[in-house]
């Protein structure tokens, strides 16, 4: 993938206006669709996130078991019913369902403990199912696959509840763009069997600290970098970066930590709101190859000023995070 349309994937996935909790965009569907013919085309793009999460999933020697167009029963993709995470977090499934139809639900206990849910990817139909809470909707599909191994999605419960139905829905489907600038077409019904697995994780008695993050590079697509802010979630929740230079400016974002991906970030550029929040795009031991592109008045001194967040539960597993603003 080049850099220009990895830039253009950044940027279709972050428009959009954000509300109180950015993941419960209504339109981050259409968005997501819309980049999908493109992921498609260019194997591994921006899946840094997802895979970090998926590599969660894998129980051991066993490993997991990528399903075919039509698995049996026997030969599908298993969820197990324990789990580690890389930061030593344990994972225990308090239900399972499977999805043969467009819709199922579960009863699951609720112990107060984080829960999140996970279903495997079969190489095609990558999302997750609508997620409805006791009726409530909590989750619209949204990518969260990488390698054909699942992904880890908070899911919030009501506080105080004993019990939750959670409730998998596919019956919305939106459309793809075959070629770029080109018309929407319906996108093909997701008719795989789907095993979806609820967990919940115990968080860690003490604080896991995150790696620290190295320095940001002092170049990047052309731009140099003319400041730069790192933080620790939970901290403080909003940073600025000051630069000029010629036209549109881009900010670049590093973070480390098992929920690494989890963490979201809003602009404000000269005191006006962007239409763009965004998740981490890349993690710690990678290297930025594009930053986020900003609209910013040429040959003026721009302030960019960040906000910082996460999705989901985050009790003793904080997250590092940098980001610099590049300038031309």
């Amino acid at each position: 993938m080049s850099v220009r349309e990895l830039r253009d994937v950044l940027r279709e996935r972050a428009e959009g206006p954000s509300p109180a909790n950015p993941h419960r965009h209504d339109q981050v569907r259409a968005r997501i669709r819309r980049t999908r013919l493109r992921r498609r085309a260019s194997a591994g793009a921006v899946t840094l996130a997802a895979v970090a999460v998926a590599a969660y999933l894998v129980p051991g020697q066993a490993g997991l078991v990528v399903p075919g167009e039509t698995p049996p029963a026997a030969s599908r993709q298993e969820l197990p019913e324990r789990f580690t995470s890389p930061d030593g977090t344990e994972y225990r499934r308090v239900g399972l369902v499977t999805l043969t139809g467009t819709e199922a639900s579960i009863d699951v206990p609720v112990s107060g403990k984080p829960l999140e849910v996970a279903t495997p990817c079969d190489g095609d139909r990558n999302r997750m199912p609508v997620v409805h809470v006791d009726s409530r909707r909590v989750h619209v599909p949204r990518y969260g696959c990488g390698d054909g191994l699942p992904y880890l999605l908070p899911v919030d419960v009501p506080q105080g509840s004993t019990r939750a139905r959670l409730t998998f829905d596919r019956s919305e489907e939106g459309c793809v763009i075959p070629v770029e600038d080109g018309p929407c077409v319906p996108e093909q019904p997701d008719t795989a069997v789907r095993d979806i697995g609820v967990y919940e994780w115990t968080p860690p008695a003490m604080t896991i600290e995150p790696a620290r993050i190295g320095a940001l590079p002092g170049q990047l697509d052309g731009r140099r970098l003319a400041d730069s802010a790192s933080g620790r979630w939970p901290g403080a929740s909003s940073v600025t970066l000051t630069g000029s230079g010629a036209g549109p400016v881009s900010v670049s974002l590093l973070c480390s930590g098992d929920l690494a991906q989890r963490m979201w970030f809003k602009f404000w550029i000269n005191g006006k709101e962007g239409r763009t929040t965004v998740g981490c795009p890349w993690a710690e031991g990678s290297s930025p190859s594009a930053g986020l592109e900003l609209d910013a008045p040429e040959g003026e001194r721009v302030t960019v000023t960040v906000q910082t967040g996460m999705w989901g539960e985050y009790t003793n597993r904080p997250v590092r995070w940098s980001a610099g603003l590049y300038v031309r």
